[in-house]
C-alpha cells in the first residue's frame, strides 16, 4: 500500500521532527511504501513571516554571529525520508493532484488540528481529499480548540468524512465525540510507538565526560529552571540547557547547547542524569529512553502531559510547589503499560493499512 503522511515537514521543532520520523519508520517497517507529503502551509505559525523590528533584527544578527545553527542537523535528519513532491508545495491545487498518488493519507501526529498552530488550514482535516476511504488520522492533537462556529461546522463535516480516526489525548476524543458523535481511538505518540533500540540506533551519542542534568522547555519557566539548577548543584551535576530566549542562549552560566538537531537531542536526553522539561516530547523521549525526568505542566501542554502522566502512572514526576520526589525511576510497570498501549496502537494502524 502507498501511504502519505501529512504533518509538519521542515519544522524547527525537535518534537515535530521526531514524531514524523517515527511514524514514517513504523509504517515502513510494516511493509508499506511511505512518503511525507511535502506540504508547507503559509498559515502554520512557524512559517509565517513576522514584522521585522529593531529587536528581531538584533536577535537575528546575534544568532548568526554567535550561535551554531541546528538547521543542518534537521536537514540531515529529513534527508533520509522520502518526500513527495521533492519541492515543498503550499497550494490546494497541488494537494488535489497528490491525493491520487496514495492509497491512504494519514494526518498526524502532533498538533495538526490545533487552530493556533495551523491558522485554521482545513487541509490538515484532509479537505483536499475527496475519497473518504483514504482518510485517516494517527495521534492527531487539537491542543486546544479555538475556532468560531463557521469553522466548527466545517470541521465537523470533515471529521465525519474520515474512515479512521485516532487522537493522542482524551480531550481530543471528547472533542470528536461532541462534534460528530463518533468514537475515536486513543493511541500513542509515534515516539513511544517505536522501539528504544530504534531510537538508540539513530541518535548521536553525547560526548561530554561530565555528568549533567538537561533542561529543555518549549515555554520559558523560571520556576522549573531554578528547580533544575538546585537539583544539579545538590548532586554535583552540570546543568545543560536547550533553547530558551536569546539572553539565555548567550549566558555561559546556563551552559547552553547549540546546533542540536533530532539525533543530537536523543543523545543529550540519553546521556542525562535527569531531564527537566515542560515539553510533551521532552517527556515522551525521556520515557522511551528510560531516563529520570521531572515535568512541569504549562498552559500550552497541559492536556497532552496530564494524559501521558496519568496513563503511565507517573504523577510523582510532576513538579509542584512541594519538594521533589527524589527517587530513581523504576520503569518496570511503565513498560508493561506501554507494551499494552503499543499493541492497541499497532492494531489500529494495521486496520487503517489493511
Amino acid at each position: 500500500m502507498k501511504v502519505g503522511i501529512l504533518t509538519f515537514p521542515h519544522s524547527p521543532s525537535l518534537g515535530a521532527m521526531l514524531q514524523m520520523g517515527s511514524l514514517y519508520h513504523v509504517i515502513e517497517e510494516m511493509g508499506h511504501e511511505v512518503e511525507i507529503i511535502n506540504y508547507v502551509s503559509n498559515k502554520v505559525n512557524h512559517q509565517q513571516k513576522r514584522p521585522m523590528t529593531m529587536k528581531t533584527i538584533a536577535i537575528h544578527i546575534l544568532s548568526k554571529l554567535f550561535l551554531k545553527s541546528s538547521r543542518p542537523s534537521f536537514q540531515e535528519f529529513e534527508a533520509r525520508l522520502q518526500m513527495f513532491p521533492e519541492q515543498p508545495v503550499s497550494e490546494i491545487s497541488d494537494l488535489s493532484v497528490i491525493e491520487n498518488r496514495f492509497d491512504r493519507i494519514i494526518v498526524g501526529s502532533d498538533q495538526v488540528w490545533n487552530p493556533v498552530v495551523t491558522g485554521h488550514d482545513l487541509n490538515f482535516y484532509l479537505e483536499f481529499c475527496k475519497d473518504p476511504k483514504k482518510k485517516a488520522s494517527y495521534a492527531a492533537s487539537f491542543g486546544y480548540m479555538q475556532a468560531d462556529q463557521n469553522y466548527i461546522d466545517r470541521i465537523t463535516e470533515l471529521l465525519n468524512d474520515f474512515s479512521y480516526l485516532s487522537v493522542r489525548e482524551r480531550d481530543g476524543q471528547q472533542i470528536i465525540k461532541d462534534l460528530t458523535g463518533r468514537n475515536s481511538k486513543l493511541v500513542l505518540d509515534p515516539t513511544l510507538l517505536v522501539s528504544e533500540k530504534y531510537l538508540r540506533s539513530i541518535m548521536v551519542p553525547n560526548a561530554r565526560s561530565n555528568k549533567y542534568v538537561l533542561f529543555f522547555c518549549i515555554k520559558p519557566s523560571s520556576k522549573l529552571y531554578d528547580t533544575a539548577r538546585v537539583y544539579a548543584e545538590k548532586n554535583g551535576y552540570e546543568l545543560l540547557t536547550i533553547g530558551g530566549r536569546m539572553k539565555d542562549r548567550l549566558d555561559p552560566r546556563k551552559h547552553p547547547v547549540f546546533g542540536a538537531g533530532p539525533k543530537e537531542f536523543l543523545g543529550l536526553i540519553n546521556g542525562a542524569q535527569c531531564v527537566f522539561t515542560n515539553s510533551f516530547h521532552g517527556m515522551a523521549i525521556s520515557v522511551a529512553l528510560h531516563r529520570d525526568f521531572y515535568v512541569e505542566f504549562s498552559s500550552d501542554t497541559n492536556s497532552r502531559l496530564i494524559n501521558l502522566t496519568e496513563l503511565l502512572g507517573l504523577g510523582s514526576r510532576v513538579v509542584k510547589d512541594e519538594p521533589l520526589y527524589e527517587k530513581r525511576m523504576d520503569y518496570s510497570n511503565v513498560d508493561i503499560i506501554l507494551d499494552k498501549e503499543r499493541e492497541v496502537s499497532m492494531n489500529y494502524l494495521k486496520e487503517v493499512l489493511h
